[in-house]
């Protein structure tokens, strides 16, 4: 019997997701119908995109102005959700930030900080808020987002910060999913792979290598970039009953090459015919 995605009924907590991919999922899982708690560090984000979130009529949304690095924040986001809805089915701890690309001795320790502050103590926090809640009811899926630094391949040259708090990421997440393998809770991954967000094309190169690498990402973000629909159909499976039994897995969305190369045509198409006119 196939496993139903839809996710009525299920409370779901999105961190970071007032843009890119953290939005894509707080969408997905609305659209899926769950009530939603969606959230961001700045409250003028939060209100701005309100709107975009209140039009899934099965599910409920509720915006929280978040800094995850503070692990204060994060509790009582968790308490204003248990406020409103009563529970915490699914967590995803998403909110990441990267503002520079370049060799690690040029990246202001500042940032380093921001970064591991952000995007593994962020994980961490969000991870033990969800943990207090959902061990007495034996239920419950967290799920840690990965990225450039998470996989076996060769190290990510420009991304000190970044990766290794993604590679972090992943090490905690598989250690945790050990920690509690014995109870019915699913600790899961997902690596959605390139994708065009602020944290790849918003990023400030810090020297002339670093200029001419970002050049080389932007073809990758032409040619292999995870289309959002990639996003949301496995944001949805992994917070469904799909995942239910399983822990300590990372899931992977994969570029569409062949979309990815029917746009690329599409938008050359449209460049050469505006050219001729």
């Amino acid at each position: 019997m196939q496993l139903s995605s839809r996710l009525e009924g299920r409370v779901a907590v999105v961190t970071g997701s007032t843009r890119g991919i953290g939005l894509i999922i707080a969408k997905s899982l609305a659209a899926a119908g769950a009530n939603v708690v969606f959230c961001s560090r700045s409250s003028t984000a939060v209100e701005a995109v309100y709107p975009q979130l209140t039009d899934f009529p099965d599910s409920q949304v509720m915006g929280v102005e978040c800094n995850v690095a503070d692990f204060d924040q994060v509790e009582m986001l968790a308490e204003k959700t248990l406020e409103r809805f009563g529970k915490i089915d699914i967590w995803f701890n998403n909110a990441a930030v990267n503002r520079y690309f370049g060799p690690a001795l040029d990246v202001p320790a500042a940032h380093w900080k921001e970064v591991i502050d952000t995007n593994l103590n962020g994980t961490y926090h969000g991870t033990m808020v969800a943990l207090k809640h959902m061990l007495p009811r034996n239920q419950g899926k967290i799920i840690n987002l990965l990225g450039a630094g998470a996989t076996d391949s060769p190290a990510d040259s420009y991304l000190s910060a970044y990766a290794t708090s993604k590679a972090a990421a992943r090490r905690f997440t598989l250690v945790v999913a050990e920690d509690y393998r014995q109870t019915a809770l699913s600790i899961l991954g997902l690596n959605p792979g390139l994708f065009a967000t602020h944290l790849t094309t918003k990023i400030e190169p810090l020297n002339d290598e670093a200029v001419r690498r970002m050049k080389i990402l932007d073809f990758g973000l032409n040619w292999l970039t995870t289309s959002p629909e990639a996003i949301r159909k496995t944001a949805v499976r992994i917070a469904s009953d799909a995942t239910n039994g399983k822990t300590g897995k990372i899931y992977r969305c994969w570029p569409d090459l062949l979309s990815n190369f029917q746009r690329y045509r599409a938008k050359e198409n449209g460049s050469n015919r505006l050219d001729k006119e």
